[in-house]
């Protein structure tokens, strides 16, 4: 009786060791997969096959993944006197600007674009004379006009 007992232990011992061992060469062909995927993206990033939002948008998704466009803003007001009043916040941070009749500034995608004339005592109507062409918003020709407060022209869309 003792010998059935021992035989059917050792079974059940056997059927547990066979099942790690399978486990184990799963988990590491797994790994070597995963190494293998993980190497291949690191390396080229055009080799994975499109997806659907890769047809759609074509190249510039894969390009996101390398760098960040930017993109610049000039803005005029109507007297040259006036662009000294102003004051230009971009994401709640004032810019520097120089003494020049008009303020460029640099932009990224979903910037956020201020300008406080709350230092002039009249109107000031000002324009964006000129983007970079990949800016969608704000678009060349915008006319704002400030009278002494704070105007938002927007979140800054980049293509």
């Amino acid at each position: 009786m003792n010998s059935r007992l021992d035989k059917k232990k050792y079974q059940y011992i056997i059927m547990w060791e066979r099942l790690g061992i399978s486990l184990t060469k799963v988990l590491l062909i797994l790994s070597l997969l995963t190494i293998a995927m993980q190497s291949i993206i690191a390396i080229d990033i055009d080799i994975l096959p499109q997806n659907i939002t890769m047809e759609l948008e074509g190249k510039s998704v894969v390009e996101n993944y390398h760098y960040e466009s930017k993109g610049q803003i000039k803005i005029t007001a109507d007297s040259k006197a006036d662009i000294a009043f102003l004051k230009v916040f971009i994401n709640g941070e004032m810019k520097e600007r120089g003494d020049n009749a008009y303020i460029e500034i640099d932009v990224r995608n979903n910037d956020i674009i201020e300008i406080d004339g709350i230092d002039s005592e009249k109107y000031i109507n000002i324009n964006i004379e000129d983007t970079s062409e990949n800016i969608i918003f704000p678009q060349k020709g915008m006319r704002y006009r400030i009278e002494g407060n704070i105007v938002v022209l927007g979140r800054v869309k980049l293509k």
